[in-house]
């Protein structure tokens, strides 16, 4: 991994399984016994009296530590209570959601970490959620000069959702580490046609990763690790 290089986990819209997918990577990373640190700056839909059923507080759990309010603020300092995009969230609680504010604590985050460690930030809903104003996570991952791992669905539209994503990575010059299409969605449509048509009409370079919630995808989250680790040639 080059220095001061982070891994933003986002996605092409919400409830695609980012937190799920970001969990297997992390117990793979502590497998392997590599040091990192993940954050996810802001959650949407935050229940203060079931803290356990939040994004957080799964990613808190890998670590093996006490999970509470405080130790969940130390990673996700915007919490807001409607499941809605954050902009909206904060307003309907009377608060302002600055983009400055959480870039800067992105990139302080990275800034204190050793190059031995990895950076992983998880984003909330999809890449294009604004944040304030016209800025996105999008913004979000181009200005903390991110690697991106983009986990997409499998269902109908899936396709052109994730191609509109990664023809905008290629244009502002994102390195995409790879597509990873989490089939959870019990479609009807074959994950293995989604991948193909995917891999037909992108870069031909793109690595496609598929999971299933099951014991059989143990192998592809070494493979989606390895992809991380290899993400600096």
């Amino acid at each position: 991994m080059k220095k001061n290089k982070s891994i933003f986990i986002t996605s092409t819209g919400t409830e695609l399984g980012k937190t799920y997918c970001t969990v297997k990577i992390l117990k793979e990373l502590k497998k392997r016994n590599l040091n990192f640190k993940v954050y996810k700056p802001i959650l949407s839909g935050f229940n203060k009296n079931k803290i356990e059923l939040c994004d957080s507080y799964k990613i808190l759990a890998t670590h093996n530590k006490l999970v509470n309010l405080e130790n969940i603020k130390l990673i996700t300092p915007w919490l807001y209570k409607s499941p809605i995009a954050p902009s909206l969230a904060a307003s309907k609680e009377n608060k302002k959601l600055i983009y400055k504010e959480v870039l800067e604590w992105c990139k302080n985050k990275k800034k204190s970490l050793n190059k031995e460690t990895l950076c992983l930030f998880e984003g909330a809903g999809g890449v294009f959620v604004p944040i304030e104003k016209n800025k996105t996570i999008f913004d979000l991952i181009k200005d903390t000069n991110s690697f991106v791992i983009l986990v997409v669905g499998n269902y109908l539209g899936s396709i052109s959702h994730a191609i509109s994503v990664i023809k905008n990575l290629e244009f502002y010059g994102t390195k995409l580490i790879n597509v990873v299409i989490n089939d959870n969605q019990n479609s009807k449509i074959s994950v293995k046609d989604t991948k193909c048509l995917l891999e037909k009409t992108t870069d031909n370079k793109i690595k496609f990763r598929i999971v299933l919630k099951n014991n059989t995808q143990k192998e592809k989250f070494n493979y989606i690790v390895d992809d991380i680790l290899n993400c600096s040639n």
